[in-house]
């Protein structure tokens, strides 16, 4: 489901190939420019607003191989739990689904390879 969801928002594929309305602000229609601020990334990345995109910054970052680092390793353990939560949030919203719980271990498969 992860990498679905990655590749979706990379391909910048909205379902239904036509905007939508946000469930949240009715007037304004769903667009990664208006997700961005409604979802608060910015926030919940911890990264400046001066970022334009910051889930494409922060999957551009990603990894190719396992790193050596430990301390990069670590910060993908917080950071990729949180973009995997935001993309689960988008993939129902972009629905028109009720957001669910997330599920109690979305994002560990790449933490669990970062931290072997």
């Amino acid at each position: 489901m992860e990498r679905s969801q990655v590749l979706r928002w990379r391909l910048g594929w909205l379902p239904g190939g036509k905007p939508r309305p946000c469930p949240f602000h009715p007037t304004a229609n769903l667009s990664r420019a208006h997700v961005t601020n409604c979802l608060q990334i910015h926030r919940r990345l911890q990264l400046p607003e001066s970022i334009q995109d910051p889930l494409s910054f922060l999957l551009n970052l990603l990894p190719l191989k396992k790193p050596t680092n430990a301390q990069y390793s670590a910060s993908w353990a917080v950071r990729w739990p949180a973009i995997c939560l935001i993309l689960f949030e988008l993939d129902h919203i972009f629905h028109n689904e009720e957001v669910p719980p997330a599920p109690p271990n979305i994002g560990t498969s790449l933490v669990e390879w970062l931290q072997r």
